[in-house]
């Protein structure tokens, strides 16, 4: 039997940019992510968030959460500053009602944003 609408609990997808120094793979992530949110909030808190990570492709994500729990999710996001001994940042770059939202919204507008580097920079800096 499906659980009405109105009695379902609200997700928020959050969209982040992950800039590290080396290459993170999403079971990495992801525990790094759950160990961030149970130091923080333990596992009651955990649970009361219950976050999952959606859609990761090893520099933009999206991380489902509870909606009145986005602040504490994006607290544990900026908590994460290490995985596997290499530093790491994390971005929220948008907060959306659906994963289609977030992916278009945010992550398809970085991606078109971000600048191509500028190649008579790269040859000056080679020589």
């Amino acid at each position: 039997m499906k659980t009405l609408p109105t009695l379902r609990e609200k997700k928020r997808y959050i969209a982040f940019k992950i800039i590290s120094e080396n290459t993170i793979n999403r079971k990495e992530l992801s525990e790094e992510l759950f160990d961030s949110i149970c130091s923080l909030f333990g596992d009651t808190g955990g649970s009361e968030i219950n976050p999952a990570l959606m859609s990761y492709d090893g520099g933009y994500g999206v991380l489902r959460c509870q909606k009145d729990r986005t602040s504490d999710t994006r607290a544990a996001l900026a908590c994460i500053n290490k995985v596997r001994g290499g530093r790491v940042s994390i971005m929220v770059i948008g907060i959306s009602g659906t994963v289609r939202g977030a992916m278009e919204k945010f992550i398809q507008q970085c991606l078109v944003k971000e600048p191509e580097p500028d190649k008579e920079l790269q040859e000056h800096l080679n020589h």
